[in-house]
């Protein structure tokens, strides 16, 4: 089976859309199909500098992205840029190799609108949906459904939903928003986010060298630090987490990573001298970051899409033996409940995730300790190795019912 991956993020980019599609591409390898993966150069962070020496047994094809400004306008304008280079340089490899079945991973919104296009190119398109687009927009308030530029993406989200073989998503709940468009349920598969045997290994390995961890990473030794390590978005919402550190001067947060909300929230915390930001790093050093805090924060804003959804970190921050502090609905707090990870509260309320903190504060030993033996729960449920043979395996029956009857 000829497999072709449209995404703008792939490795050494970091994000959950690439670690999740190396997982399978690796996963495809190992049942001896051949991949190639059609992306951009990195880009998820400018202030990550990555690597550009590429050891990967799968054929990787680079577009460069324009880098620049981050105004609204800036940012549309290179979407649009890279996207009009993804659609001729896609349909150009389609019609060059005989692909059986391309996914296409969206968001970006405009990757997916692209990969309709080779549906007459290709056996099987697979459209890949991490993120409900423009539903994210609306429901964050960022735009009305009466916006003419929401009215255009209406009309070529369905087109898409429309045109794609098979719709593949990361949670069940958007299964449900996209058949109450009139898509038939049979069209859609879920395959979960999950947790890398690798990363597994190397956050456990680090999980005890408290010490060690502050040391490298230049931390203070007898500072109680709460962390939070992933994208910075608006999705995140962590001004709660700026608005509780005021409060609670005697202990110290990381906010580490990057994204569009991180410049507001450094200006925020200006005067604020227990609230430190950190680039992002790359993956292997993100088990020290979990290693060198107290405990983890995990958040989503108080809008309705998002109460179902799941952030990649649930699974990492499940296994880290510290406790955590999460403003979580729906399967993501379920997993972090059942792993007796630590306090759930009501997102966005300052207030309770104070009281949280000092609660773990006060009772350390024996939130860590139900953390510890809570984590089993993740491992025996939200590996990534099944999970991906389980989407490579569906892939499969896919290319066979078209292709070999």
């Amino acid at each position: 089976m000829k497999v072709l991956i449209i995404t703008q993020h792939y490795p050494p980019d970091l994000g959950a859309s690439a670690f999740r599609l190396k997982a399978l591409t690796d996963e495809l390898l190992k049942r001896n199909h051949e991949v190639t993966v059609l992306t951009a150069t990195p880009n998820r962070y400018s202030s990550l500098k990555t690597k550009k020496n590429e050891n990967f047994k799968e054929k990787i094809i680079r577009i460069p992205v324009k880098t620049g400004k981050d105004t609204a306008i800036a940012q549309i304008l290179r979407q649009l840029n890279f996207y009009l280079k993804m659609k001729r340089k896609s349909k150009r490899l389609c019609k060059e190799n005989d692909f059986d079945v391309a996914i296409v991973s969206s968001p970006p919104f405009l990757i997916g609108v692209a990969g309709i296009s080779l549906r007459r190119y290709v056996k099987k398109v697979v459209l890949e949906i991490r993120d409900l687009w423009p539903d994210t927009v609306v429901d964050l308030g960022k735009a009305k459904e009466s916006n003419p530029i929401i009215r255009i993406m209406r009309r070529y989200e369905m087109k898409m939903y429309k045109t794609a073989d098979k719709i593949v998503t990361v949670l069940p709940f958007m299964n449900d928003r996209i058949s109450s468009k009139g898509i038939h349920a049979d069209k859609l598969v879920t395959f979960t986010n999950g947790l890398d045997k690798y990363l597994l290994e190397e956050i456990t390995s680090w999980s005890s060298q408290k010490e060690k961890a502050r040391e490298k990473l230049s931390i203070s030794k007898n500072k109680f630090i709460v962390s939070y390590v992933g994208n910075v978005g608006l999705g995140q919402n962590l001004e709660i987490m700026v608005k509780g550190a005021q409060k609670l001067p005697e202990t110290e947060f990381l906010i580490v990573g990057d994204g569009s909300d991180k410049s507001r929230l450094v200006e925020m915390s200006k005067n604020i001298k227990n609230v430190h930001f950190v680039p992002p790093v790359p993956r292997d050093q993100v088990p020290m970051y979990y290693a060198a805090s107290d405990v983890l924060f995990i958040h989503l804003a108080n809008v309705k899409l998002f109460t179902d959804s799941l952030p990649s970190k649930t699974f990492e921050y499940a296994v880290s033996n510290r406790p955590i502090i999460y403003g979580l609905d729906g399967l993501a707090a379920e997993i972090l409940d059942k792993s007796h990870a630590g306090i759930r509260i009501k997102r966005e309320s300052v207030n309770e995730f104070i009281e949280a903190v000092k609660k773990i504060k006060e009772n350390y030993d024996d939130y860590q300790r139900k953390a510890i033996e809570g984590k089993k729960y993740v491992i025996e449920n939200y590996l990534r190795d099944d999970i991906v043979k389980k989407y490579a395996e569906f892939l499969e029956i896919a290319y066979n019912k078209c292709c070999k009857s």
